[in-house]
């Protein structure tokens, strides 16, 4: 069973590791970098039940944590397996309407691009109650915000 979630997690988000076009948006206190795959951004056929009108959309982001201290002994390696990740890659679904935003998979990466974890969202149905609001002047904020505006720009060129 967990073959099979690391390769649905893997298939959703594929998209951001073959059309890549990554523009970062940020950086946090702690040194993570957030970038933003400005092609994986398109208007989703995914319907929220309590909220039919609005136009939701897709998009993959990268979150690149600074690197890894080397342990100092060998106990210390396995209990940092889990957490020595180089990067994360995640599909969000994005309501451009109240800036929120669902988390649909990841997949965590080390350093060496071999998966360390994966996880997708097995919900068939959501709701207004299952998105995070974020809130402003945020690194969540940011990334919504830009996601939106890209994706409102390429509908005015179209």
């Amino acid at each position: 069973m967990k073959r099979l979630s690391v390769l649905l997690a893997s298939g959703a988000l594929a998209v951001s590791a073959q059309a890549v076009n990554w523009s970062k948006l940020a950086d946090s206190p702690t040194g993570s970098v957030f970038s933003l795959d400005l092609d994986s951004i398109e208007s989703s056929d995914i319907n929220i039940i309590d909220e039919k009108s609005v136009e939701n959309i897709t998009v993959s982001i990268r979150r690149t944590y600074p690197a890894q201290k080397k342990p100092a002994q060998k106990n210390e390696v396995q209990a940092n397996k889990e957490n020595n990740i180089h990067h994360s890659d995640q599909q969000l679904l994005i309501s451009c309407k109240d800036f929120s935003y669902y988390r649909r998979a990841y997949v965590n990466y080390g350093a060496d691009n071999k998966v360390i974890k994966s996880w997708q969202s097995e919900k068939p149905i959501l709701t207004t109650k299952d998105f995070t609001i974020t809130t402003p002047n945020t690194i969540g904020r940011t990334i919504v915000e830009q996601a939106c505006k890209n994706h409102e720009q390429a509908k005015q060129k179209a």
